[in-house]
Order: structure tokens, then sequence, then C-alpha cells
């Protein structure tokens, strides 16, 4: 069964909160965030999220579930490796059993797709320094790293996570 990818409103917050609250189960090691944190966040956290007119968030649906996600925000420039016009891809997941199929590319490209039409130049990501298997999804769709590392979380020293970007062409 292929998925339906398209853009959260802030109608779709009970479905960002549930996917992102699974994925955080699913691959703790991936993100920054914990399940614990987020799972303490109230409604309007939730909604926040899908409100920011900055962002851009993009949901795959298999019928009524959602098994995959990826959000666009452009870079923050007061972060230490700022990259100036980029866009920076966060919450990317893809569910267990929809993993293969393509869903990951296409949300990548729709992230892409948006960043660059708002104006980017490039997309950045992180990724942990454990997860090879996303590291090569990356490089397989043209991500390159750029030498820059940082700790994912301060209270685990030895856990890393390496930036890559695309530039776009």
């Amino acid at each position: 069964m292929s998925a339906e990818i398209r853009r959260a409103g802030p109608e779709h917050w009970r479905a960002c909160r549930d996917a992102r609250l699974r994925a955080l189960a699913d691959a703790p090691h991936a993100f920054a965030s914990t399940l614990e944190r987020e799972r303490g966040f109230d409604d309007e956290v939730w909604q926040q999220r899908l409100s920011a007119t900055s962002a851009a968030t993009f949901l795959a649906w298999q019928g009524d579930e959602v098994v995959g996600m990826a959000t666009g925000v452009p870079d923050r420039a007061d972060d230490e490796f700022a990259v100036p016009g980029a866009w920076q891809l966060v919450g990317m997941w893809v569910a267990p059993q929809a993993r293969g199929r393509g869903i990951a590319d296409r949300l990548v490209e729709l992230v892409a797709g948006h960043a660059h039409a708002s104006g980017a130049v490039s997309l950045v990501l992180w990724v942990t320094e454990v997860n090879a298997r996303a590291r090569a999804f990356y490089q397989r769709i043209g991500f390159v790293p750029t030498g820059h590392r940082q700790l994912v979380r301060p209270q685990e020293p030895d856990h890393w996570e390496i930036q890559m970007i695309r530039a776009f062409g």
C-alpha cells in the first residue's frame, strides 16, 4: 500500500503528536528530545508546532495512520553551526513497517522543495553517528557531511550527531 503525503495543518496536531511520540519510542537515539519530555507537553504545545508559519511539516498517511513525518524550519541564525540561507530538516521518521518503500525520499523531497521555494539555498540536518542506515540514506539522496559534530543531548556525553548538507542547484 502506498502512502499519501500531504502538508500538515493545525488541525492535524493530534496525528503529529501521536506520530512524534511513536518516533521517539521507536528510535530514542535519533532525536535530541526524549519520549518522557514530549509526553509531558500539553495540547497547546502540539498545536503551536503546526501553527508556526515559518515551518512546514509533512505527514505520510496509510489509511488513517501516519507512517512518516518530516519538518523543515529555517536554520537558526544563533546556532553555532548555522548555515546562512539554509533550512533544517528535523523530526524525520518513517514507521518500521513502512520503511524501504520510498516514503523517506518523498518526505525529504517535499521538505526540500518547500525550503527552496521559500528562498533557501540548502537543506541541512543532524544525524546520529550510530544510525548508519540514516547516514547512508542521506548520502544516497545528495547530502554530504559538513565536518561539524555535536552532542545529541548534553547529559549523554557519548552520543554524537553529525551535520550534513545538500545544496540546491
